[in-house]
């Protein structure tokens, strides 16, 4: 996701942070609401933690706070901008 760059601009450079793709659904966003309880984690950006906004493609982010994963920012997205075929890409 936006680690792309540094490997499209050649940079060797790790990821500071975790990119989840997932259903947007009920079921689903309860069980995110729960592990970022357990977190401790808070949102960091516009938009709101809604099926709505990430249905129409726009990423959430959030910042943990835990102790043991203090810092760690996790970006959430349910859909991809014109996604390659899985077969296409072997």
């Amino acid at each position: 996701m936006g680690g792309q760059a540094c490997v499209f601009y050649g940079a060797a450079e790790f990821s500071r942070d975790l990119d989840l793709l997932i259903l947007a659904d009920a079921g689903n966003m309860a069980l995110l609401r729960s592990a970022w309880e357990d977190l401790a984690a808070q949102p960091i950006a516009v938009p709101a933690f809604e099926v709505e906004y990430l249905q129409r493609g726009h990423a959430v982010h959030f910042r943990c706070r835990r102790e043991d994963v203090a810092g760690l920012r996790i970006d959430l997205m349910a859909s991809l901008r014109d996604p390659v075929p899985f077969a296409d890409l072997c």
